[in-house]
């Protein structure tokens, strides 16, 4: 009795069974795809951040993070994707829904004027977020330009 295939008549055995192995080489190059394209993601916006001088307090933040980078080419990226200003808002309310262990970050460049700052503030108060946490690199240390270092201590609104 024959159990892995059919015969044909006058002809070889069917192998009626599905080959996994093209499935699992094109997952592979896809991951190794994924693994290489990442880093470049990041690199898209480069970003040269203001230095601090006077950091009082230094802190790492706890829990996630979302992070909003804005470019002195008028660029604006909520973690890796390209947004408009205007969807800024929405965006961060989706993103935030109602956990409150998701905190802001604001990546921007030492040229974008202060108003671009301001709003990306004002988006992320009217989304629910206590504060943003400003990301810049201390004074006098070494690192290439985009580089994150800790935040320094968030814009509360009080």
């Amino acid at each position: 009795m024959e159990t892995r295939g059919h015969r044909r008549p006058g002809g070889p055995q069917l192998n009626s069974e599905i080959n996994v192995t093209p499935l699992v080489d094109v997952m592979l190059v896809l991951l190794i795809i994924f693994i290489v394209v990442t880093p470049l993601i990041h690199e898209r916006a480069a970003v040269e951040l203001p230095h601090a001088s006077r950091v009082d307090d230094v802190f790492e933040i706890e829990g996630q993070t979302l992070t909003v980078v804005l470019a002195d080419d008028g660029t604006m990226l909520l973690e890796t994707e390209p947004i408009a200003p205007r969807d800024l808002g929405r965006a961060l309310r989706l993103r935030r829904g109602d956990d409150p262990r998701l905190h802001l970050r604001l990546a921007a460049d030492r040229r974008v004027g202060y108003g671009e700052v301001k709003q990306v503030l004002e988006a992320g108060r009217a989304a629910g977020f206590r504060g943003v946490a400003l990301i810049a690199r201390e004074a006098g240390a070494a690192g290439a330009e985009g580089s994150g270092a800790d935040p320094a201590r968030p814009d509360r609104g009080d």
